[in-house]
Protein backbone atom coordinates (compact mmCIF):
# COMPACT_ATOMS: atom_id res chain seq x y z
CA UNK A 1 0.00 0.00 0.00
CA UNK A 2 1.36 3.46 -1.28
CA UNK A 3 2.40 6.20 1.49
CA UNK A 4 -1.23 8.23 0.72
CA UNK A 5 -3.15 4.88 1.21
CA UNK A 6 -1.75 4.49 4.28
CA UNK A 7 -2.37 7.75 6.04
CA UNK A 8 -6.20 7.39 4.74
CA UNK A 9 -6.41 4.03 6.49
CA UNK A 10 -4.83 5.49 9.67
CA UNK A 11 -7.20 8.30 9.56
CA UNK A 12 -10.15 6.17 9.52
CA UNK A 13 -8.84 4.58 12.71
CA UNK A 14 -7.93 8.27 14.81
CA UNK A 15 -11.86 8.69 13.61
CA UNK A 16 -13.13 5.77 15.34
CA UNK A 17 -10.72 6.60 18.36
CA UNK A 18 -12.67 10.23 18.64
CA UNK A 19 -15.79 9.00 17.69
CA UNK A 20 -15.78 6.76 20.88
CA UNK A 21 -14.67 9.63 23.24
CA UNK A 22 -17.17 11.58 21.67
CA UNK A 23 -19.85 9.54 21.70
CA UNK A 24 -19.58 8.98 25.59
CA UNK A 25 -18.98 12.26 26.43
CA UNK A 26 -22.34 13.11 24.74
CA UNK A 27 -23.84 10.10 26.34
CA UNK A 28 -22.37 11.25 30.05
CA UNK A 29 -23.47 14.96 29.90
CA UNK A 30 -26.46 14.82 27.50
CA UNK A 31 -25.57 17.30 25.82
CA UNK A 32 -26.88 18.55 22.38
CA UNK A 33 -23.73 21.05 21.56
CA UNK A 34 -21.95 17.51 22.33
CA UNK A 35 -23.99 15.50 20.67
CA UNK A 36 -23.65 17.64 17.49
CA UNK A 37 -19.86 17.19 17.96
CA UNK A 38 -19.96 12.98 17.83
CA UNK A 39 -22.34 13.46 14.92
CA UNK A 40 -19.60 15.33 12.90
CA UNK A 41 -16.98 12.61 13.90
CA UNK A 42 -19.45 10.15 12.12
CA UNK A 43 -18.99 11.85 9.09
CA UNK A 44 -15.20 12.62 9.79
CA UNK A 45 -15.19 8.29 9.67
CA UNK A 46 -17.40 8.06 6.76
CA UNK A 47 -15.12 10.80 4.63
CA UNK A 48 -12.16 9.17 5.53
CA UNK A 49 -12.82 6.18 4.45
CA UNK A 50 -14.43 7.50 1.23
CA UNK A 51 -11.11 9.51 0.57
CA UNK A 52 -9.02 6.36 0.70
CA UNK A 53 -11.06 4.29 -1.68
CA UNK A 54 -10.80 7.67 -4.13
CA UNK A 55 -7.09 7.52 -3.68
CA UNK A 56 -7.30 3.51 -4.31
CA UNK A 57 -9.00 4.41 -7.53
CA UNK A 58 -7.11 7.29 -8.60
CA UNK A 59 -3.77 5.90 -7.59
CA UNK A 60 -4.50 3.68 -10.95
CA UNK A 61 -2.77 3.77 -14.27
CA UNK A 62 -4.26 5.24 -17.33
CA UNK A 63 -6.09 2.92 -19.26
CA UNK A 64 -8.23 2.21 -22.39
CA UNK A 65 -11.14 3.61 -21.26
CA UNK A 66 -9.42 6.34 -19.04
CA UNK A 67 -6.53 7.47 -20.67
CA UNK A 68 -6.13 10.37 -18.72
CA UNK A 69 -6.09 8.42 -15.50
CA UNK A 70 -8.46 8.26 -12.94
CA UNK A 71 -7.02 11.25 -10.79
CA UNK A 72 -10.52 12.77 -10.22
CA UNK A 73 -12.19 10.29 -8.39
CA UNK A 74 -10.33 12.43 -5.65
CA UNK A 75 -12.28 15.24 -6.42
CA UNK A 76 -15.68 13.64 -6.39
CA UNK A 77 -15.11 12.33 -2.93
CA UNK A 78 -13.91 15.79 -1.86
CA UNK A 79 -17.82 16.45 -3.24
CA UNK A 80 -19.28 13.80 -1.51
CA UNK A 81 -17.57 14.51 1.46
CA UNK A 82 -18.90 18.34 0.98
CA UNK A 83 -22.33 17.06 0.98
CA UNK A 84 -22.31 15.06 4.13
CA UNK A 85 -21.03 17.77 5.99
CA UNK A 86 -23.92 19.90 4.69
CA UNK A 87 -26.53 16.73 5.95
CA UNK A 88 -24.99 16.51 9.14
CA UNK A 89 -25.41 20.40 9.43
CA UNK A 90 -29.08 20.07 8.97
CA UNK A 91 -29.54 17.15 11.45
CA UNK A 92 -27.96 19.29 14.10
CA UNK A 93 -29.68 22.57 13.45
CA UNK A 94 -33.14 20.27 13.63
CA UNK A 95 -32.44 18.89 16.68
CA UNK A 96 -30.84 22.91 18.43
CA UNK A 97 -33.99 24.36 17.53
CA UNK A 98 -35.91 21.11 19.28
CA UNK A 99 -34.05 22.14 22.05
CA UNK A 100 -34.28 25.84 22.33
CA UNK A 101 -38.27 25.58 22.34
CA UNK A 102 -37.69 23.48 25.80
CA UNK A 103 -34.22 24.06 27.27
CA UNK A 104 -33.26 21.40 29.40
CA UNK A 105 -31.01 21.77 32.74
CA UNK A 106 -27.54 20.68 32.26
CA UNK A 107 -25.95 18.06 34.59
CA UNK A 108 -23.71 19.20 36.98
CA UNK A 109 -20.47 20.09 36.25
CA UNK A 110 -18.96 18.03 38.79
CA UNK A 111 -20.45 15.62 37.47
CA UNK A 112 -22.36 14.12 33.75
CA UNK A 113 -21.17 17.60 32.14
CA UNK A 114 -17.96 17.56 33.80
CA UNK A 115 -16.75 14.06 32.59
CA UNK A 116 -18.03 14.81 29.03
CA UNK A 117 -15.93 18.11 28.56
CA UNK A 118 -12.79 16.03 29.22
CA UNK A 119 -13.62 13.54 26.95
CA UNK A 120 -14.09 15.63 24.32
CA UNK A 121 -11.28 17.88 24.62
CA UNK A 122 -8.78 14.71 24.63
CA UNK A 123 -10.42 14.06 21.64
CA UNK A 124 -10.37 17.36 20.17
CA UNK A 125 -6.47 16.98 20.92
CA UNK A 126 -5.99 13.92 19.20
CA UNK A 127 -7.47 15.38 15.98
CA UNK A 128 -5.61 18.60 15.74
CA UNK A 129 -2.43 16.43 16.01
CA UNK A 130 -3.89 14.27 13.23
CA UNK A 131 -5.04 16.87 11.34
CA UNK A 132 -1.34 18.88 11.37
CA UNK A 133 0.16 15.70 9.96
CA UNK A 134 -2.77 15.26 7.70
CA UNK A 135 -2.45 18.38 6.05
CA UNK A 136 1.34 18.01 5.42
CA UNK A 137 1.08 14.90 3.85
CA UNK A 138 -1.88 16.55 1.43
CA UNK A 139 0.46 19.17 0.52
CA UNK A 140 3.76 16.88 -0.23
CA UNK A 141 1.36 14.23 -2.17
CA UNK A 142 -0.64 16.89 -4.13
CA UNK A 143 -4.18 15.05 -2.56
CA UNK A 144 -7.50 16.65 -2.48
CA UNK A 145 -8.52 14.35 -1.03
CA UNK A 146 -6.61 14.47 2.23
CA UNK A 147 -6.84 18.29 1.99
CA UNK A 148 -10.91 18.10 2.40
CA UNK A 149 -9.98 15.83 5.32
CA UNK A 150 -7.76 17.65 6.89
CA UNK A 151 -9.64 20.68 6.50
CA UNK A 152 -12.69 19.19 8.20
CA UNK A 153 -10.58 18.04 11.13
CA UNK A 154 -9.15 21.48 11.51
CA UNK A 155 -13.09 22.49 11.81
CA UNK A 156 -13.63 19.96 14.40
CA UNK A 157 -11.24 21.17 16.70
CA UNK A 158 -12.21 24.68 16.99
CA UNK A 159 -15.41 23.48 17.07
CA UNK A 160 -14.43 21.19 20.20
CA UNK A 161 -12.93 24.27 21.37
CA UNK A 162 -15.77 26.59 21.54
CA UNK A 163 -18.15 24.13 23.21
CA UNK A 164 -15.82 23.49 25.51
CA UNK A 165 -15.97 27.02 26.54
CA UNK A 166 -19.18 27.58 25.64
CA UNK A 167 -20.52 24.75 27.91
CA UNK A 168 -18.23 25.79 30.89
CA UNK A 169 -19.75 28.96 31.17
CA UNK A 170 -23.18 27.63 30.55
CA UNK A 171 -22.80 25.87 33.87
CA UNK A 172 -21.00 28.68 35.52
CA UNK A 173 -24.03 31.37 35.28
CA UNK A 174 -26.36 28.01 35.01
CA UNK A 175 -27.81 29.13 31.48
CA UNK A 176 -28.77 25.58 29.89
CA UNK A 177 -30.25 27.17 26.42
CA UNK A 178 -26.66 27.80 25.36
CA UNK A 179 -26.15 24.76 24.70
CA UNK A 180 -28.49 24.24 21.51
CA UNK A 181 -27.34 27.75 20.99
CA UNK A 182 -23.48 26.98 20.63
CA UNK A 183 -25.17 23.56 18.42
CA UNK A 184 -26.88 25.79 16.43
CA UNK A 185 -23.36 27.96 15.73
CA UNK A 186 -21.69 24.63 15.26
CA UNK A 187 -24.21 23.80 12.23
CA UNK A 188 -23.40 27.12 11.01
CA UNK A 189 -19.69 26.76 10.99
CA UNK A 190 -19.80 23.38 9.44
CA UNK A 191 -22.14 24.36 6.71
CA UNK A 192 -19.60 27.06 5.56
CA UNK A 193 -16.71 24.49 5.73
CA UNK A 194 -19.02 21.96 3.44
CA UNK A 195 -19.82 24.23 0.97
CA UNK A 196 -15.97 25.51 0.82
CA UNK A 197 -15.05 21.97 0.28
CA UNK A 198 -18.12 21.30 -2.34
CA UNK A 199 -16.99 24.53 -4.60
CA UNK A 200 -13.22 23.79 -4.26
CA UNK A 201 -13.71 20.18 -5.68
CA UNK A 202 -16.46 21.42 -8.20
CA UNK A 203 -13.17 24.20 -9.83
CA UNK A 204 -11.13 21.07 -9.84
CA UNK A 205 -13.55 19.18 -11.90
CA UNK A 206 -13.81 22.00 -13.96
CA UNK A 207 -10.60 21.64 -15.18
CA UNK A 208 -9.73 25.62 -12.91
CA UNK A 209 -6.27 26.58 -13.95
CA UNK A 210 -3.58 26.65 -11.07
CA UNK A 211 -2.53 29.66 -9.37
CA UNK A 212 -0.51 32.43 -11.57
CA UNK A 213 2.85 32.24 -9.77
CA UNK A 214 2.96 28.40 -10.98
CA UNK A 215 1.70 29.29 -14.49
CA UNK A 216 4.81 31.78 -14.84
CA UNK A 217 7.17 29.58 -13.07
CA UNK A 218 6.11 27.13 -16.01
CA UNK A 219 7.04 29.75 -18.63
CA UNK A 220 10.07 30.87 -17.04
CA UNK A 221 11.27 26.99 -17.16
CA UNK A 222 9.87 27.07 -20.94
CA UNK A 223 12.24 30.31 -21.62
CA UNK A 224 15.66 28.96 -19.84
CA UNK A 225 15.74 25.54 -21.19
CA UNK A 226 14.26 25.89 -25.08
CA UNK A 227 17.54 26.97 -26.93
CA UNK A 228 16.93 26.72 -30.46
CA UNK A 229 13.48 27.12 -30.56
CA UNK A 230 11.32 30.95 -31.49
CA UNK A 231 8.13 31.17 -29.29
CA UNK A 232 6.31 29.52 -26.93
CA UNK A 233 2.70 30.31 -26.94
CA UNK A 234 -1.11 28.93 -25.62
CA UNK A 235 0.24 27.50 -22.58
CA UNK A 236 -3.04 25.39 -20.64
CA UNK A 237 -2.26 23.94 -17.54
CA UNK A 238 -4.92 22.20 -15.26
CA UNK A 239 -4.48 20.25 -12.13
CA UNK A 240 -6.33 16.93 -11.33
CA UNK A 241 -6.28 15.60 -8.04
CA UNK A 242 -2.65 14.60 -7.61
CA UNK A 243 -1.51 14.50 -11.58
CA UNK A 244 -0.83 17.95 -13.80
CA UNK A 245 -1.43 18.50 -17.12
CA UNK A 246 0.45 21.05 -19.31
CA UNK A 247 0.23 21.87 -22.86
CA UNK A 248 1.33 24.67 -25.38
CA UNK A 249 2.70 25.16 -28.75
CA UNK A 250 6.84 25.35 -29.45
CA UNK A 251 7.48 27.83 -32.75
CA UNK A 252 10.66 26.60 -34.73
CA UNK A 253 12.37 27.34 -37.52
CA UNK A 254 10.74 26.34 -40.42
CA UNK A 255 13.78 24.37 -41.39
CA UNK A 256 14.81 22.77 -38.35
CA UNK A 257 14.89 18.51 -38.37
CA UNK A 258 11.91 16.82 -36.32
CA UNK A 259 15.23 15.63 -34.83
CA UNK A 260 16.15 18.49 -33.61
CA UNK A 261 12.77 19.85 -32.92
CA UNK A 262 12.52 16.63 -30.31
CA UNK A 263 15.84 17.44 -28.99
CA UNK A 264 14.52 20.71 -27.63
CA UNK A 265 11.03 19.57 -26.31
CA UNK A 266 12.98 16.65 -24.48
CA UNK A 267 15.15 19.62 -22.51
CA UNK A 268 12.10 21.14 -21.92
CA UNK A 269 10.22 18.56 -20.16
CA UNK A 270 13.16 17.02 -18.43
CA UNK A 271 13.11 20.75 -16.13
CA UNK A 272 9.75 20.58 -16.39
CA UNK A 273 9.44 17.66 -14.76
CA UNK A 274 12.16 18.08 -12.25
CA UNK A 275 10.46 20.96 -10.79
CA UNK A 276 7.31 19.24 -10.89
CA UNK A 277 7.36 15.57 -10.50
CA UNK A 278 4.41 13.34 -12.63
CA UNK A 279 3.55 16.60 -14.65
CA UNK A 280 2.19 15.18 -17.88
CA UNK A 281 3.25 17.25 -20.73
CA UNK A 282 1.75 17.85 -24.70
CA UNK A 283 4.25 20.07 -26.45
CA UNK A 284 2.78 20.87 -30.21
CA UNK A 285 5.85 22.13 -32.50
CA UNK A 286 5.07 24.76 -35.12
CA UNK A 287 6.93 26.21 -37.93
CA UNK A 288 8.14 30.03 -37.59
CA UNK A 289 5.27 30.89 -39.88
CA UNK A 290 2.77 30.28 -37.20
CA UNK A 291 4.58 32.32 -34.51
CA UNK A 292 1.62 34.59 -32.30
CA UNK A 293 4.72 37.11 -31.41
CA UNK A 294 3.03 36.34 -27.53
CA UNK A 295 3.30 33.98 -24.70
CA UNK A 296 7.11 33.23 -24.62
CA UNK A 297 9.53 35.02 -26.62
CA UNK A 298 12.88 33.16 -27.40
CA UNK A 299 14.49 35.21 -29.69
Amino acid sequence: MNPVLNTAAVSIAVGCLVLGCKWLAAAVSGSTALFSDALESVVNIVSSGMAMYALYIGAKPADATHPYGHAKAELISAIATGAMILVAALVIFQRAILELSAPKPLVPLLGGLGLGLLLNGLAGGINLIWALYLRHVARLRLSPALAADAQHLFSDVWTTCGIVVALLGAALVHWPVLDPLVALGIAAQITMMGGRTVLAAVSGLLDEAPPPDVTAKVQELVGEHASGAIEAHDFRMRQAGSSSFLEFHLVVPGAMSVEAAHVICDRIEAALKKEKPGLIITIHVEPEAKAKHEGVRLR
